[in-house]
C-alpha cells in the first residue's frame, strides 16, 4: 500500500501523519523541541534539531512502511538564510522577535507611507511577521551575514529542501502577510529588488510541484506549504461549486477563494487580507478574534451567575432554541463590549437584566453572530455565484453560532466539517490531487448540513 507522509510543525507541536490512499490517516508521531536562543537572547526554533527529526523520522517511517510521497504544511513568517554550501547562516528567527519601535517607519515612508504599502502588499504592518521585512532587518542589523548569504528559503520550503535538494519559493508562503508581494502587479513588490534582495529568493512554483527525494528515486516530494493555506485545500479540490470557509478557533478566518478584488484600505482598516492559493490565485480572508472574545466573556458570564467554570462541552452542549433566538433577535438591545474587537460602542442592557445564564448565553452568541456576518460580508465583497458557507474548527461544534448564522443568512447553505489534521491533509492533497474525489471530501471531513 502507497503510503504518504505529512510533516505538520507548528510552532508549539511537531507531528507527522502517515495517509493511506484513501486519505485515512493510520499513523501518527509528535515531538516537542525545545526552543533555544539566538544572538539577541530571543527564543527561537532549534532548526538543526528540527532539520535532523525530519530527515531521521522520513528514513525510520521508510524502513516501515511504502513510502511513497511526502510533504509539508508548517508555520509562517519564517525563513531560513543558507549560503553558497547550502548550510544555515543563522538562527531560525522567530516571527514574534521585537524590533526598535517605529523600526520600519524610513522604509514605509518611501514607498508611500505605511497604509499604503500595507495595501498594496496586503500585509499589515507586524514587524517580523511580515516575513519579507526580517530580510531587510537582516540586511541592516547583521552586516556580517551579507557576504556569506545566498538564499532564503520560506521555512515549508527549506523543510522540504531537506529531502528534494531543490531552491525554491512557492506561493502561499510568499502571500502569507509577508510583505513581499505586489497584490496588484501580482509580482514581487519594487522594495525587493531596489534592496537587493531578489537575488536571494529562488524561482517560485506552484504548490503542486513535486521533485523526487534526493537519494531514494522512488519517493516523491512536495514544496512544503504555508499550513493555514493547505488547510483550505481540501475545499477547493472536494467542493466543485464556489462557497466559503469560516475557519474558526482563536481566530475566526473567513476564507473567500474566489475573491479577486484588490483589496482597500477600508478592508484593510477592518482586518481583511489576501492570500495566495497555490496555484497563485489570492483569497480574500476577514480576520475575527472572536475565540477569545468567548473565552473572555464566557468567563464574565460564569462569574455572575456564580457557575463554576465549566468545560468547553458544557457550552458546546447548549442546543440551539428557535424561540429563545427570536425573543432575543427581536428585542435589539446590546449586553456585550467585545473590547478585543476594538469595540467601542455603549452597551445599552446589563447582564443583571437577565434571569438565567442561558438567556445571557444566546444574547451573547447573538452579539457574536452578528460580527462573524459582517466578516462574511467583507470577504464576500462583490462574489456571485456563492451559496455554500462551511463551518471547520471549535466553532462548528457549537449548536446556537452555527444554527443562528444559517437563520440570520439564509440565502446560504452552511455546512459544518470536522477534520483533525486539516493542514496536513490539504498538504497530502497538493501530491496527490488526482486521488482527492467529492466523496473522500464529504466522508473524510464528515459533512454535515446545519439544519434551519
Amino acid at each position: 500500500m502507497d503510503i504518504t507522509l505529512i510533516f505538520d510543525i507548528g510552532k508549539t507541536n511537531k507531528k507527522c501523519f502517515l495517509f493511506d490512499e484513501n486519505f485515512e490517516v493510520i499513523e501518527k508521531d509528535e515531538i516537542k523541541i525545545v526552543e533555544i536562543w539566538d544572538e539577541d537572547n530571543f527564543p527561537c526554533d532549534d532548526l538543526k534539531y528540527l532539520s535532523k527529526w525530519i530527515v531521521a523520522t522520513y528514513k525510520r517511517f521508510s524502513a516501515s512502511h511504502n513510502i511513497t510521497r511526502v510533504n509539508f504544511a508548517t508555520y509562517g513568517a519564517s525563513l531560513v538564510h543558507l549560503d553558497e554550501n547550502l548550510n544555515p547562516i543563522s538562527p531560525l528567527y522567530n516571527y514574534l522577535k521585537k524590533v526598535k519601535e517605529n523600526y520600519f517607519d524610513e522604509f514605509y515612508q518611501k514607498y508611500g507611507g505605511k497604509d499604503n504599502f500595507s495595501r498594496e502588499t496586503a500585509s499589515p504592518a507586524l514587524d517580523f511577521l511580515n516575513s519579507g521585512l526580517q530580510l531587510l532587518w537582516i540586511k541592516n542589523e547583521k552586516q556580517f551575514l551579507w557576504d556569506k548569504w545566498k538564499y532564503s528559503l520560506h521555512f515549508p520550503n527549506y523543510c522540504g529542501f531537506l529531502l528534494h535538494g531543490q531552491l525554491i519559493s512557492e506561493y502561499t508562503s510568499i502571500g502569507c502577510h509577508s510583505a513581499l508581494w505586489d497584490y496588484e502587479k501580482m509580482d514581487y513588490h519594487q522594495w525587493v529588488e531596489d534592496e537587493d534582495l531578489t537575488k536571494l529568493l529562488p524561482k517560485i512554483v506552484n504548490g503542486r510541484t513535486t521533485y523526487t527525494h534526493v537519494s531514494d528515486k522512488k519517493t516523491i516530494v512536495g514544496t512544503g506549504l504555508h499550513d493555514s493555506s493547505a488547510a483550505l485545500i481540501p475545499y477547493l479540490f472536494g467542493v466543485k461549486e464556489p462557497f466559503m470557509l469560516i475557519s474558526t478557533g482563536t481566530w475566526c478566518i473567513t476564507l473567500n477563494p474566489f475573491n479577486t478584488e484588490v483589496l482597500t484600505l477600508d478592508e484593510l482598516q477592518k482586518d481583511v487580507l489576501q492570500f495566495l492559493r497555490i496555484s497563485g490565485k489570492q483569497v480574500k480572508a476577514s480576520r475575527l478574534f472572536l475565540g477569545k472574545v468567548l473565552e473572555v466573556q464566557l468567563s464574565n458570564l460564569n462569574y455572575h451567575f456564580d457557575i463554576e467554570k465549566p468545560n468547553l462541552d458544557d457550552y458546546q452542549s447548549i442546543l440551539f432554541d428557535k424561540d429563545l433566538y427570536l425573543k432575543t433577535k427581536n428585542n435589539n438591545k446590546k449586553a456585550f463590549q467585545f473590547t478585543s474587537l476594538n469595540d467601542s460602542d455603549n452597551r445599552n442592557i446589563f447582564l443583571s437584566s437577565f434571569s438565567n445564564f442561558k438567556d445571557a448565553y444566546f444574547q451573547l452568541m447573538f452579539e457574536i453572530v452578528q460580527r462573524q456576518i459582517d466578516a462574511i460580508k467583507l470577504a464576500l465583497g462583490n462574489t456571485k455565484d456563492i451559496k455554500t458557507i462551511f463551518i471547520d474548527g471549535g466553532f462548528s461544534k457549537n449548536d446556537v453560532f452555527c444554527k443562528m448564522l444559517a437563520h440570520e443568512l439564509p440565502q446560504f447553505i452552511f455546512k459544518i466539517t470536522d477534520v483533525a489534521a486539516g493542514s496536513a491533509l490539504g498538504a497530502a492533497i497538493a501530491i496527490n490531487p488526482d486521488l482527492f474525489s467529492p466523496k473522500h471530501f464529504d466522508t473524510i471531513l464528515k459533512v454535515q448540513t446545519v439544519e434551519k
